[in-house]
């Protein structure tokens, strides 16, 4: 007898039996019931998930002997033909071999002919979408005026790249992915039918590798059923499928915890050494640590975290040594990982960067508690700079203190120079801030974070702080021009310092900045005011300024 894999043999015969589309199937049979079958439908949605077999159930409740019917007998010679795919009815055609206008001129001659059992000729497309353009416009005016014997029904996991004169002539049902639950309550309804021996684990498992798909759980099962002579064990699923068991996880999620990077590499080698695919074990290791998010968030985990009881208890357990803050940038890290995957890059050195960048990570907090902290550090900067009390004066410097108060007087009545502004900031207050600005961008967007670590402040003009890049890194400045991003920025250091700042990224040259800070310092007014205060009271009273200055060795 020829072997049926388990999707074929266990394809749902009826309405009831097809898993997770209830809004579907429930739409249908009130359509039948109610005589109001449209002449078109479009199934859309991801494989697997069981487009073509509610198609065939559509077929056969139109075209039972019995009615049409809600529910097909199942018995009828009508429905028998449409389960073994002889009906001479109900068409199936591949949309992605029979794609040419050809193939439709042809199917615009047979629906002209009346169906030789059923009440209806019903064409099935499979991925309609693979028809080309000239196809679905000679579809066109078939499909909007069909005789009345004639029904269509669609299928495609890809709409969008369906013409908008379909879509308008056909009434469009969206398949969802299966629940996991579903799934796992199909697969031991189907092993019990096939009497396996299988451990609990092992349906969760499967049903998550399958993405939703139950055709996909199906085929794993029957693959697994074959691997296994007897019980089939957690451990068969892991091998067979190249997955990453629990255990694994943990261990990998408590070295970047314990920021143990030896650890962390040692296990990478393990990993691709034992063949497991390096991007499946990112994936996992991204829905671990989602996990964690939504453990740390103290949402109920319940129906949100596909996992026994025991393990979400570890998982919380992990939860306690992480802050929001640590979570959102190792998510970021896994990410960028597998991105860079994509690119073909070396799966092992990829893997390794991302667990020494996981665990040297220095401690992110999050940003309510960098929040909370700001009234402290505010308190500590404005302590720093607060002026000495000054010192007991000998009556001489009194008088000098007078001569330059005069002096300074009349350099501000003759002088047209604009003042310095009431709100701004001190120099020394954005470089002891920006460290903790950097780690406040962190939280928000790690992107912006990374770029502004590239630059420095370098000098600030009444409220405006320049920030100074090398020339080479052009892009970063151009970036952080952007309007949402420069908002975003100036919002969260003004909210730091406790005033209200602008920013501007300028280009410099560290080399040229290099030579000037070993270069000596030129002269000031306040040396000038120690070591020539007779000078000094010039410049006051003429008006001068110090253009260039020379110091002796």
């Amino acid at each position: 007898m020829t072997y049926l894999p388990f999707a074929r043999k266990h394809r749902p015969q009826d309405f009831d039996k097809v898993i997770g589309q209830e809004h579907i199937t429930t739409t249908l049979k009130n359509a039948i019931s109610l005589n109001r079958v449209h002449h078109a439908y479009l199934f859309t949605g991801p494989r697997g998930i069981g487009k073509t077999s509610t198609a065939r159930i559509l077929s056969k409740a139109l075209n039972c002997e019995r009615g049409p019917l809600p529910e097909p007998c199942n018995k009828c010679v009508t429905c028998q033909e449409i389960i073994n795919g002889s009906s001479m009815d109900v068409i199936e055609i591949d949309g992605a071999s029979n794609r040419g206008i050809d193939e439709i001129r042809n199917l615009r001659e047979t629906v002209k002919y009346s169906p030789s059992k059923g009440h209806y000729k019903i064409y099935i497309i499979d991925e309609v979408h693979m028809l080309t353009t000239e196809a679905f416009n000679a579809l066109l005016k078939t499909l909007e005026e069909p005789p009345s014997h004639v029904k269509f029904i669609f299928a495609t996991t890809e709409p969008q790249k369906l013409p908008a004169t379909i879509l308008s002539r056909c009434q469009r049902f969206d398949f969802r992915r299966i629940p996991i639950k579903d799934i796992i309550a199909k697969l031991k309804e189907l092993t019990m039918q096939e009497k396996l021996n299988i451990e609990e684990e092992v349906f969760l498992y499967v049903a998550k590798a399958s993405e939703g798909s139950m055709r996909d759980a199906e085929s794993i099962l029957d693959q697994l059923s074959s691997f296994s002579k007897g019980k089939i064990r957690l451990e068969d699923v892991t091998e067979s499928l190249g997955m990453i068991n629990q255990e694994t996880l943990f261990k990998a999620a408590g070295f970047i915890i314990n920021k143990d990077t030896k650890g962390a590499l040692l296990l990478v080698g393990d990993i691709l050494n034992s063949g497991k695919d390096a991007r499946q074990f990112l994936l996992d290791l991204l829905e671990h640590f989602r996990n964690i998010m939504v453990t740390k968030s103290g949402v109920s985990s319940e129906g949100l975290i596909d996992l026994s009881k025991e393990a979400i208890e570890n998982i919380r357990s992990q939860s306690q040594g992480l802050s929001q803050g640590d979570i959102f940038y190792i998510i970021s890290i896994i990410s960028n990982s597998l991105r860079m995957i994509k690119q073909l890059l070396p799966e092992r050195i990829v893997l390794e960067l991302c667990m020494i960048k996981l665990t040297s990570r220095d401690s992110i907090a999050s940003i309510e508690e960098i929040l909370a902290k700001l009234p402290e550090l505010e308190k500590r900067l404005s302590d720093a700079h607060e002026p000495p009390l000054p010192a007991p004066r000998t009556i001489a410097q009194e008088k000098q203190s007078k001569d330059i108060k005069k002096a300074d007087s009349t350099e501000k009545a003759y002088s047209s120079g604009p003042s310095k502004a009431s709100g701004a900031v001190e120099m020394s207050r954005v470089k002891d801030a920006w460290p903790i600005f950097i780690k406040t961008m962190a939280v928000k967007k790690m992107s912006i974070s990374t770029y502004l670590a590239e630059g420095e402040p370098d000098s600030v003009s009444g409220n405006v702080i320049s920030v100074a890049f090398p020339r080479e890194l052009n892009f970063h400045r151009e970036v952080l021009e952007e309007k949402h991003n420069k908002d975003a920025v100036e919002a969260a250091l003004s909210q730091i310092l406790d005033t209200q700042v602008k920013l501007q990224f300028i280009a410099t040259d560290r080399e040229l900045k290099r030579l000037e800070l070993e270069a000596p310092p030129a002269i000031t007014r306040e040396d000038l005011k120690k070591k020539e205060p007779m000078i000094d009271t010039a410049l006051n009273i003429f008006g001068g300024k110090i253009l260039r200055s020379t110091r002796n060795a």
